[in-house]
């Protein structure tokens, strides 16, 4: 039943027409058909992967294939799949005959596709064999890798290459969210991404399967045209496990039973895996796939966690769970804290005994892990009464982390009314910075921080030797009070000499580290920058959204030095596939992919994951990034977008609080000015820009010069290459070196350079490109003139157009990019044409060195 609702999915999409992340094997089926080297090829790949859909793609590219498929009903049936080609019942003795005579009566061989071919019964194989090997007939067989006989259909025609070989594996990520938004309808976060992929390992068939479920269940929302993940739905129904059951009908008896204790366990020794009879069967799961070998433990035999281990926990029947599960328990083994969390659950599950002290702390590792589901599951067996302060603050931490931040906060002020060390107060309170000013949530208030302070000053710290002292905490607190009654951001220098006052850990040494990172990447100190966060991502695990805030801004430092492939790397790298981990770090991801778009000229990609990005950090209430964010945005929906929707994202980001713990606000306030001047061209935007650039200069915040200079060369034609070069050597980073080239080739009137330029960033950034193309043509032509602004006459949107058919753009592309219908573009075309006195787009360039050089005479 299962395997006909894949083919019927997959079916359903090739109705539709759609191939994603599957052209290149597509054309190696066709050509196929007609190479004079081989007569045909053998499709392989396990259920849902796209066999049949490609195949009938190609079936239905010709006009004379024969379609047949196997099944079980025919396997044990001589010539059964041909049963509706001829008459089966007919002279037996003439039937070879009449087979190959339906198969290979054309002059030019004939196309036969063989679906499910592993199902064939061994007379058919034969006749196909023969055939295709004498070139009486084109061959396109479609196999399962793992089918119950264990052998591959036709493997001795891929041995003779007689037949080419297709394997079939997982679609490409980029192809693969492609085909989930054309599925869904809408822009998709990174987190539905996911835990899609999770579940489905980027199978084609069982994507669909589960995105069926989960509209049946309406899991995803929609918020403002992007799918995000609500975090919540820790289960799926019996038709999505239909596949992994599938997947377990193909082991032996004793493969299963390996496979069910080890998940279930979460890891066995080999010892134990022995005493039960299963040491062979766990070998064969090892090469398999099914289950891992850690090299560092190699008599250790682990769980791969997948659909199928899921499957496995919610079906394995109470009494064998019980069963296994005391046979684990008395072997007295000491498994590693994966181990640990998967057997406390395990054993609740299953009604064993499973003391608080063990639940507890399998609840808090399970936290630290970044499975956070699981970790509310355990920690919900345990009353908050009975808990420890330090309890009670990893619990309020995880809940804050899984976004239910009421219940977290209420369980702080728990934690914090009972405190037995300053630290754990200065930690509740770097979390109350995080999470409560826009809820402002009556359950704690800075008051209840103070009381908590004095009391612990007065009475004594349950351990005064860990962490810092009262007095530490109380100056901290008078320093957040100061900053909250101002009603400004939280930066650096809010806190300035409180690091080197003590040996502070926990959550405000990680707000230090941020804060300190921060104030680098606007002084320009962009290597030094990676270096801290480096150093501390060694130090945190995934037991709270600060973490999460660490790897983004550590994945926008790998971005503004170039090096786009490790941050590609930090961006792929999934700890944990729990759906609330992955749901909170949905939107720090999207917003590290629209960066890498951007650097990549993919500005499609970069605006939908922007998108994405703004509704995740909303809707999981992580404000720290919204600012920036939105801004990004902003900016860019500004130069390529409607200006209702650069309004709007405006709008939003007036909604923020000021008092809280942004990053990178200052940047975010240079983009979203420099945007407001764009879409307005009020003079009142670039004289706020001009007072930020004094500001940055004054404090040596020299990234945000930097920006601020080349926004004023983009957008405000301002040509001052003094400047430039001297902003430029102040830093590091992609922004600083952009500057410094652009500063020396405008000074010396370097046409070579700006021409290397243009081609160097043409794609991530047209309007430089632009620009640098009409200015070396301008210098070229002997007008150089004096440094200072430019202005053609032309409209904004008319300049935009310009820079962008200089930039080798077609109406088309520049529609797209502008989110403008091609019509439009035209209009504008047509009055730009007029306005310069010219009639083809490879004239724009010149003619506007001529309009600038008129201008300035």
């Amino acid at each position: 039943m299962a395997e006909e609702m894949i083919t019927a999915s997959a079916a359903s999409a090739q109705n539709r027409g759609e191939i994603f992340g599957r052209r290149g094997e597509l054309d190696l089926i066709l050509e196929s058909l007609h190479c004079s080297e081989c007569s045909g090829i053998l499709i392989e790949g396990e259920i849902g992967v796209g066999k049949t859909l490609l195949a009938r793609t190609a079936f239905n590219a010709g006009n004379d294939g024969i379609w047949i498929r196997g099944d079980h009903v025919h396997q044990n049936t001589e010539f059964g799949v041909f049963g509706l080609l001829v008459d089966l019942d007919g002279d037996p003795s003439t039937l070879l005959g009449r087979i190959v005579s339906r198969l290979a009566s054309a002059r030019v061989p004939r196309a036969v596709f063989v679906d499910d071919a592993h199902l064939l019964d061994s007379r058919s194989q034969e006749i196909l064999t023969d055939l295709a090997s004498v070139g009486s007939i084109r061959l396109v067989a479609m196999s399962r890798s793992n089918p119950e006989s264990g052998v591959i259909p036709f493997a001795t025609l891929v041995e003779d290459r007689v037949l080419q070989h297709l394997v079939l594996g997982p679609l490409p990520r980029e192809d693969y969210r492609l085909m989930i938004e054309d599925r869904l309808g809408h822009i998709v976060s990174q987190a539905v991404v996911d835990i899609v992929d999770f579940h489905s390992k980027r199978n084609p068939g069982k994507l669909i399967e589960l995105l069926e479920y989960t509209e049946r269940r309406s899991r995803f929302l929609l918020r403002r045209g992007v799918w995000i993940l609500d975090g919540h739905d820790t289960d799926y129904d019996a038709r999505a496990r239909d596949y992994a059951r599938i997947g377990l009908a193909d082991h032996s008896p004793k493969e299963t039973e390996a496979l069910e204790l080890v998940v279930l366990a979460g890891e066995v020794e080999l010892a134990t895996l022995l005493e039960a009879g299963l040491g062979e069967a766990a070998d064969a799961l090892v090469a398999a796939g099914e289950l891992k070998i850690d090299a560092k433990r190699p008599h250790i035999y682990e769980a791969v966690e997948n659909h199928t281990s899921d499957t496995i926990r919610y079906t394995t029947p109470t009494g064998r769970s019980r069963e296994w599960f005391d046979f684990i328990d008395s072997c007295g083994d000491a498994p590693a804290e994966w181990s640990q969390v998967v057997r406390a659950e395990w054993g609740l599950i299953c009604g064993a005994e499973v003391s608080e002290s063990r639940t507890i702390e399998a609840a808090l590792i399970a936290a630290r892990l970044g499975d956070w589901h699981r970790a509310m599951r355990l920690i919900a067996e345990i009353p908050t009464e009975r808990m420890d302060p330090h309890d009670l603050f990893s619990v309020a931490l995880l809940y804050c982390g899984c976004n239910k931040i009421p219940l977290g906060l209420d369980i702080l002020a728990h934690a914090v009314r009972t405190a037995c060390c300053a630290q754990l107060v200065v930690d509740s309170l770097v979390v109350w910075m995080n999470r409560a000013f826009s809820s402002m949530s009556p359950a704690v208030r800075l008051a209840d921080f103070r009381t908590a302070l004095e009391r612990l000053r007065d009475d004594g710290s349950g351990h005064p030797e860990a962490g810092v002292d009262a007095d530490f905490g109380l100056e901290f607190l008078d320093r957040v009070t100061a900053v909250v009654a101002e009603d400004r951001p939280f930066t650096v220098d809010a806190f300035a000499g409180l690091s080197c006052q003590s040996t502070a850990t926990g959550s405000f040494h990680l707000l230090d580290t941020m804060l300190h990172a921060t104030d680098m990447l606007d002084s320009g100190l962009t290597v030094e920058a990676l270096a801290l966060l480096e150093s501390a991502q060694a130090d945190v695990g995934n037991e709270s959204t600060g973490a999460l805030h660490l790897t983004m801004l550590r994945g926008r430092t790998l971005l503004q030095l170039g090096r786009i492939s490790e941050a590609r790397e930090l961006m792929t790298a999934v700890p944990t596939h729990d759906i609330a981990y992955l749901s909170a770090r949905s939107g720090p991801i999207d917003l590290l992919w629209a960066q890498t778009h951007l650097l990549e000229g993919n500005l499609p990609g970069a605006m939908k994951a922007l998108r994405a990005a703004i509704e995740s950090l909303t809707y999981w209430n992580l404000g720290t990034q919204l600012a920036i964010a939105l801004a990004e945005a902003e900016y860019a929906v500004s130069r390529v977008g409607t200006p209702a929707e650069a309004d709007d994202l405006h709008a939003r980001f007036d909604e923020l609080p000021v008092t809280a713990l942004y990053h990178e606000y200052r940047r975010a306030l240079v983009l979203r000015t420099t945007a407001r001047a764009i879409r307005t061209g009020e003079s009142r935007y670039e004289h706020e820009l001009r007072r930020i650039l004094d500001e940055a200069e004054a404090d040596g915040a020299e990234a945000i010069v930097v920006l601020i200079r080349l926004h004023l060369f983009l957008h405000f034609d301002e040509i001052a290459p003094q400047a430039m070069c001297e902003a430029a050597a102040h830093g590091t980073g992609r922004e600083f070196d952009i500057v410094g080239r652009l500063g020396a080739a405008l000074g010396d009137h370097d046409r070579a350079a700006l021409t290397a330029m243009a081609e160097e960033y043409g794609a991530s950034m047209p309007d430089l490109a632009g620009k640098c193309i009409a200015l070396a043509a301008r210098f070229g032509a002997g007008h150089g003139g004096e440094p200072g602004r430019q202005n053609t006459g032309l409209t904004a949107r008319e300049k935009q157009i310009s820079a962008l058919i200089v930039a080798g753009r077609s109406n088309a592309e520049i529609a797209l990019e502008l989110g403008v219908r091609v019509r439009t573009v035209e209009g504008h075309t047509y009055r730009l044409f007029r306005k310069l006195g010219i009639e083809r787009r490879d004239q724009v360039a010149e003619a506007m060195r001529d309009a600038e050089g008129r201008l300035r005479a």
